[in-house]
């Protein structure tokens, strides 16, 4: 005769079934190198909100001490609608889980439904930051949920990445959607080659192709009928940080557009990124400054204050004091006046 099993005499202890709320935020984590897109995808992203009248949330996490990123939503026109909250200096997955968790928790709270969005500093391993976000959403698993892992791609130096970050390909491997960027800096070639090899390295990724990270925001944020689940890794990690520093300068003057390129070609191997707002001569306005990989752009931006002319550095193996003097070289400084004075006449005696 079978024993009937009774719970409370059991060693067996059943466990409540918990499921997330339909209320629960959904959480997206976009990722991807220095320079991919990310945040211009963000702004996408959290226009499409605001004009569903959503009043979504966003946790930044910056390699600086500075929040250049952060800076700009503040000024966004309705910023108030934004719940905004940054972690500088450090990545989420290491140095700064601890505060990733209670921020997470505080966005939660302040969301009750509407969507999270999490932005990754460039320079994090896309699986270390998932395993922080799952980590932190496992004491939150009533509030949030964790809907997609979107990782940019700058396609036109996708390909050499490789020689700047050992984690190129490694980031890739979380990926709900990748969306290939920039594709109009590449014929269509590049843009197969380049697919071929994101394809290679995550078969079940959902591939995007976008301009200046132009994308139906609906089809992107469309969670996946059931998400991949993978083994949550608990450590120890590899620091895909290590080596890099950063710096961040305020510019008092404009920059000198050719100057600038020349001197940052000359470190194209150890400063990956240069990113920030500043004025610069032959242009109207304040203007975005961006160097990633060899490669300079400048172009106008609105929104700006004055007082947030500031540009961010991110390099390995620099020589820093000689770099900012040569950066400083490149300012457009006023010419001095050249006084002649006239010769003193001589005195004629009577």
């Amino acid at each position: 005769m079978s024993r009937r099993w009774r719970p409370e005499r059991s060693r067996i202890m059943p466990i409540k079934a918990t499921r997330a709320r339909a209320s629960a935020s959904p959480v997206y984590v976009i990722a991807g190198f220095l320079g991919s897109g990310k945040t211009t995808l963000l702004k996408r992203a959290l226009a499409h909100e605001l004009e569903r009248g959503v009043k979504p949330a966003v946790l930044m996490n910056e390699f600086g001490e500075v929040d250049v990123d952060g800076a700009v939503l503040h000024d966004h026109p309705r910023s108030h609608d934004i719940e905004l909250q940054s972690l500088l200096s450090g990545c989420v997955c290491c140095d700064l889980s601890g505060a990733f968790t209670e921020k997470i928790g505080h966005l939660l709270k302040k969301t009750q439904g509407a969507p999270l969005f999490v932005e990754t500093t460039g320079l994090a391993d896309t699986g270390q930051v998932v395993a922080g976000v799952e980590r932190a959403l496992a004491e939150h698993s009533d509030t949030g949920r964790l809907a997609s892992v979107i990782v940019m791609v700058d396609a036109p130096r996708f390909l050499k990445l490789g020689a700047y970050w050992p984690a190129a390909n490694d980031h890739l491997k979380r990926a709900d959607v990748v969306v290939l960027n920039k594709l109009d800096q590449i014929d269509d070639r590049q843009a197969v080659l380049v697919e071929g090899r994101v394809r290679s390295t995550n078969p079940a990724a959902r591939i995007v192709r976008a301009v200046h990270a132009d994308v139906p925001i609906n089809r992107l944020f469309e969670v996946p009928a059931e998400r991949r689940r993978v083994k949550l890794v608990t450590g120890p990690f590899k620091d895909s940080t290590a080596g890099y520093r950063s710096g961040s300068f305020k510019i008092l003057r404009p920059f000198e557009p050719d100057r600038l390129e020349r001197w940052l070609r000359r470190y194209q191997r150890s400063v990956v990124r240069l990113k920030g707002y500043a004025r610069v001569q032959g242009c109207q306005g304040m203007q975005e400054v961006q160097w990633v990989m060899g490669s300079l752009s400048i172009a106008p931006y609105r929104g700006v204050k004055q007082s947030q002319t500031k540009i961010v550095v991110i390099g390995r193996r620099v020589a820093w004091q000689r770099f900012l003097e040569g950066l400083e070289r490149c300012l457009v400084w006023p010419r001095r006046r050249v006084v002649r004075r006239r010769p003193a006449g001589k005195r004629v005696s009577q």
